[in-house]
């Protein structure tokens, strides 16, 4: 009973990875386009900083005030 319970587990957390690490593609007219490419597990340990750097943020429409 105890390995079932370990091997849903570990499926569950195993799918949960594979979603996350998943590629962002966009079907085109001519094809496919990768919008951002897949993660890699060293990029779920990363220090990630809370505000990002501003040409992110600029990116996102959210750097400077445009009034």
């Amino acid at each position: 009973m105890v390995e079932i319970i370990i091997g849903i587990v570990g499926t569950i957390l195993w799918i949960a990875y594979e979603m996350w690490r998943s590629p962002l593609i966009e079907e085109t007219p001519t094809g496919f386009k990768t919008i951002r490419p897949a993660k890699k597990l060293k990029d779920l340990f990363k220090k990630k900083s809370l505000a990002g750097t501003f040409s992110d943020l600029e990116k996102l429409g959210r750097g400077r005030s445009k009034y």
